[in-house]
């Protein structure tokens, strides 16, 4: 029934601010998404709260490779001083 979804996506969109998930974890799980894409096996119910997770996915793996692009500078930066 429809409350029971948004109520699923709700739960799914606190749990990937609030658990902490690696990045393998969160790039193993948008190529599940894809390949329910690809397949076309995903549920047409379930569309959009896939695409929201994998939006959210996606932005959660941009700031981590950027946080660990910027932890690097500074690692090589200090041993060059």
């Amino acid at each position: 029934h429809p409350g029971h979804r948004s109520r699923t996506h709700a739960i799914s969109s606190y749990d990937m601010k609030k658990t902490t998930i690696s990045y393998e974890a969160a790039v193993e799980k948008l190529r599940a998404i894809i390949s329910e894409l690809e397949e076309g096996v995903m549920k047409i119910d379930d569309l959009t709260a896939k695409l929201e997770e994998a939006k959210q996915l996606l932005a959660f793996c941009n700031a981590k490779l950027e946080q660990t692009e910027n932890d690097v500078k500074k690692l090589l930066d200090n041993e060059q001083e």
